[in-house]
């Protein structure tokens, strides 16, 4: 009878301790570019071994990029392989955007017309969520895609509610300015393409452009991996499974090196942000030409 007592006394102890677990455990997020859609859905053990390592870091909210060959069906299946039974895409075509949760999503505004690839605005528990994913080739394009962004922010922010905006921003930030002073042969790759191309300029004045990303930071908010990853650790592209495609080998790998992708926040969650890390080791090298951001905040009511 002692023993029953002892038991159940744990029991209800644990499940004590797991509900006041599940209250203060930091809101994560996670940004990922999953590089084609997972070969438009050929790429099944990919598509597995990714969905496997989101499962892995508990997820509040995910925003995903380059859903190529998506439906709104096939992301809801995928995202409850990660746990979440909700779910939103932006588009059935192209190169599209998208959002899972494990809390009922609000989509507020799909956004194609004028954008390279669109943008995805929704609201989840409270939080304004953009999913951005830039133009790959021009300053000028990403420009004009930030102000329609920042069109959009402005009610929200005088409002004073919480946002955040994330993806791949094909853009480089001011703050990492002195790291592409390490990198002559990415810059002198930029060069070569722009080259051949009349059209379209990746560069601004034959050198890395800011305005794109200095509009956010210039817009109050804040990188969150700025104050948390190490310079060293910086980067989100490429990864090594683009050897043999896009990179001749590891070294041309490391020698192309950039930050491509962010999560920004609004003031009030970035004063909450407790840590950020890019997740750019062996375990996702091989998942996607990109590496995923991961953000934890704190929760508020």
């Amino acid at each position: 009878m002692i023993q029953r007592k002892r038991m159940l006394a744990l029991a209800i102890a644990f499940c004590m301790i797991s509900s006041l677990y599940a209250q203060t455990a930091p809101l994560r997020v996670i940004s990922y570019n999953i590089f084609n859609g997972f070969d438009f859905g050929k790429d099944t053990l990919r598509q597995r071994q990714t969905a496997q390592w989101i499962n892995r870091q508990s997820p509040d909210i995910v925003g995903l990029q380059e859903l190529c060959g998506y439906s709104n069906e096939r992301l809801e299946r995928e995202a409850a392989q990660w746990g979440h039974g909700h779910s939103a895409l932006l588009k059935t075509n192209g190169y599209s955007v998208g959002l899972t949760a494990n809390q009922p999503i609000q989509v507020i505004e799909r956004i194609t017309n004028g954008l390279w690839h669109g943008m995805l605005h929704c609201e989840v528990a409270g939080l304004h969520v953009f999913i951005v994913h830039l133009s790959p080739d021009d300053y000028h394009i990403r420009g004009r895609e930030i102000d329609t962004l920042l069109n959009r922010l402005d009610p929200i922010k005088a409002a004073n509610k919480p946002y955040f905006v994330l993806g791949d921003f094909n853009a480089h930030s001011p703050v990492d300015a002195d790291l592409d002073r390490q990198r002559p042969k990415l810059l002198e790759s930029y060069r070569v393409s722009d080259a051949k191309s009349s059209a379209y300029s990746h560069l601004n004045d034959n050198y890395f452009d800011y305005s794109v990303m200095s509009k956010l930071l210039a817009y109050g908010m804040a990188d969150v991996c700025a104050r948390f990853v190490p310079h060293g650790l910086r980067f989100t592209y490429p990864a090594s499974i683009l050897i043999g495609s896009y990179r001749k080998n590891p070294q041309h790998v490391v020698d192309t090196r950039e930050r491509l992708d962010y999560i920004m926040a609004s003031p009030d969650l970035a004063r909450i942000c407790v840590d950020a890390h890019i997740d750019n080791g062996q375990e996702t090298d091989l998942l996607s030409d990109h590496y995923p951001i991961v953000a934890d905040f704190h929760r508020f009511q």
